[in-house]
């Protein structure tokens, strides 16, 4: 076990440990289960005997060595910070927490939240191309802050105050193997290297469309949609999910846009890839792009939702971190991969069988057979903290009842995570529960009432395409009693998925384009408003829908090295575009300016998001300087960023080509790339009162 991932270190992404602030590990990327996973003491005790039958004492050898590290991480920061700066004029000045080591091609990057400490270890060395091409600083504080997302989507950021009571606490109880789990499908998907196109995989060569490019929607802070895909398609299976939720209540629903068991959220997804979204039409509800790529990678990447329904808490980090929400997934169509997501403030048995009734009926429109009876994988809590944030399906757990202050000497433990697998026909799947403080003030935000919202207006600012906003789409209209008792047929958005997941649709699609601007690779962002600011009379910045676009890196880039050095390259051409420079000094002035920004603009808003966590996030947000170039010539190669008002592109193109010619291309693309926005992207993103 301990071999398999040290092996795999090679070609994949940078290592990634949590510790505590007392030096405990919680998390380690390549380290092996057997101590990353402490969620049954007993299935430990006996997997360590086993593992010592075997093979010695390898496992525990190897968490006393990731232990001894995490301490002298730990150390080593404690030290940096006692240490100062004297001056003639007063005492000494600290120097502050710890930011990155760099030594020739490894570097070491830290992110220091309250109680957690984050630190990711990248090493180049095996790569033949030259130091100023490893990975940037910024890149690794970005995978780590969403894995800090991923544990607050998780566990809340309650996880923050369990330490201040117990700082000893030991928080592998509380996450487990799933989380471990999710947490480095998040990481894999961050890698810039595709193992298909390098052969290291059975069937080599032909990537999975259903996961996408990955590592250019993060770089974008962006997410990626199931293309070609006819707008009229996505219009009417947006509308046909609106229907659903709003007025296919089920038994007692309220037939009405009103209808309190409303979904906040609904998504449909294909793998970890976007085919449509519906959400609140107040700028400052909507999805924050971190938040979405969480739900995306988290639902994509579980392997039982194929075959089973799924109903589990979950917290979004940016929008509202103390709280839960609850998520209803299941998956439509097995052939495609269709699945719908329905995210509400609700845990009560009624909003799970109205989602199931809303899926259902979504099944019979889309000319699917609905399923009558499946199993229900549902991930819960065990016990809860003793704050009021809690998932109510046991009785609440307070870290008082630890009097030995530290996790081994108890049974049973805080938000335990854990599976239950039970058939939907013997008894009922959870517990009703609402929490008033949370549930009610995240119902607030994010229920506006209807009647205050204006018409939709198309977008005059748009150069491109404006068309796309106006109200010219077919009205969905729900099918007659008679239609629903017919053979079902497949409607236009299954056969559109069908040929859209072809290898031959997608190889002639992606040829095409690169074809147009003679490049070799290419990522594109495109963003698309989901509701005018004038709608609400917020400000803009939450009202936009960033989505992205781009091949999978393939020939002639079939090594790892080669893969991993475009995306390096494309790092720095993104912090040329937003800083003027890629320089590690620039990157951390921004940073500190945008968490100063942050923390002093409170104006009485009350943020209940963990943005001053994450500035990186906030950074590859933050769109470019309008109409910006920048490129970088090598042997070989030539890359060129773009980027204007409502796009971004990186593309990779042979150093026979100038620069000022390999921009005119660049142009080229992006004119024809937003021009074909209506069956690249989610073109018009409704909310609900669309």
């Amino acid at each position: 076990g301990v071999g398999s991932p040290r092996q795999m270190r090679g070609n994949r992404g940078p290592n990634v440990l949590i510790l505590s602030g007392a030096g405990k590990p919680i998390f380690v990327r390549y380290g092996s289960s057997s101590f990353t996973d402490r969620t049954d003491q007993t299935h430990r005790h006996e997997h360590h005997q086993q593992e010592q039958d075997t093979h010695g004492d390898e496992g525990g050898s190897e968490e006393e060595e990731w232990a001894t590290a995490c301490s002298l991480l730990q150390a080593l920061r404690a030290n940096v910070m006692s240490f100062g700066l004297y001056s003639q004029e007063g005492p000494a000045a600290p120097l502050g927490d710890i930011q990155s080591i760099k030594a020739g091609r490894k570097i070491i990057v830290f992110v220091n939240t309250e109680a957690l400490t984050l630190v990711a270890i990248s090493d180049d060395g095996h790569t033949k191309h030259n130091n100023d091409c490893i990975e940037t600083e910024a890149w690794l504080r970005l995978q780590l802050e969403y894995v800090y997302s991923h544990v607050v989507f998780t566990l809340t950021d309650q996880v923050q105050s369990i330490f201040k009571r117990s700082p000893s606490y030991d928080l592998r109880t509380m996450m487990g193997h799933n989380v471990n789990a999710s947490l480095r499908n998040l990481l894999d998907r961050f890698d810039s290297v595709d193992l298909d196109s390098c052969g290291e995989e059975e069937g080599a060569g032909g990537g999975n469309p259903t996961q996408g490019t990955g590592c250019g929607s993060f770089l974008t802070a962006s997410v990626e949609c199931i293309s070609p895909i006819p707008s009229e398609v996505r219009d009417q299976a947006s509308r046909m999910l609106i229907n659903a939720c709003c007025f296919g209540g089920g038994e007692g629903g309220n037939n009405s846009n009103n209808n309190p068991a409303r979904p906040v959220f609904a998504i449909l997804m294909v793998g970890t890839r976007l085919v449509t979204l519906v959400q609140p039409p107040n700028p400052s509800s909507q999805l924050h792009t971190s938040d979405l790529h969480l739900v995306l990678t988290f639902v994509g990447m579980q392997p039982g939702l194929l075959t089973n329904e799924l109903w589990f808490p979950m917290c979004l980090p940016r929008f509202d971190s103390s709280g839960f929400l609850y998520a209803y997934t299941s998956c439509l169509d097995t052939v495609t991969g269709l699945s719908i997501v329905l995210i509400s403030p609700n845990n009560s048995t009624e909003q799970f069988e109205t989602f199931r009734f809303a899926a259902n009926t979504l099944r019979k429109n889309l000319g699917l057979r609905p399923v009558n009876k499946s199993n229900v994988l549902r991930i819960y809590e065990s016990t809860s903290t003793a704050s009021s944030v809690s998932t109510g399906i046991t009785d609440n757990h307070d870290l008082s009842d630890d009097k030995s202050g530290n996790s081994e000497g108890s049974g049973q433990h805080f938000d335990d995570a854990a599976w239950e697998r039970q058939d939907t026909a013997h008894e009922d799947l959870h517990d009703d529960y609402e929490d008033d403080d949370v549930s009610t003030s995240i119902v607030a935000r994010i229920r506006p009432a209807v009647g205050d919202a204006k018409p939709r207006l198309a977008i005059g600012e748009r150069q491109v395409s404006t068309a796309n906003y106006l109200s010219n789409s077919t009205i969905y209209t729900p099918p007659s009693p008679e239609k629903e008792k017919e053979e079902p047929k497949d409607e236009p958005l299954i056969a559109a998925l069908t040929i859209a997941l072809l290898p031959k649709t997608q190889g002639d699609m992606i040829e095409s384009y690169l074809r147009l601007a003679s490049a070799a690779h290419f990522c594109f962002r495109c963003d698309i408003f989901s509701s005018h600011p004038d709608d609400i009379g917020h400000d803009a910045s939450g009202g936009m829908l960033s989505q992205c676009f781009g091949p999978p890196i393939s020939f002639p880039f079939v090594d790892a090295s080669s893969q991993r050095h475009v995306w390096n390259v494309y790092q720095r051409l993104s912090l040329r575009l937003r800083l003027g420079s890629s320089s590690v000094e620039s990157t951390m002035d921004a940073l500190d300016m945008i968490t100063d920004a942050q923390r002093g603009d409170d104006n009485g808003v009350d943020y209940r998001g963990i943005s001053r966590d994450c500035p990186a996030q906030c950074l590859f947000e933050s769109p470019p300087n309008i109409h910006g170039v920048t490129y970088v010539q090598e042997n070989d190669w030539l890359y060129v960023g773009l980027n204007g008002k409502f796009f971004e592109l990186y593309a990779t193109l042979p150093s026979t080509i100038t620069p000022r010619t390999g921009t005119a291309y660049c142009a080229r693309l992006v004119r024809t790339l937003m021009g074909d926005e209506r069956i690249l992207f989610l073109s018009n993103p409704m909310t609900w009162t669309s």
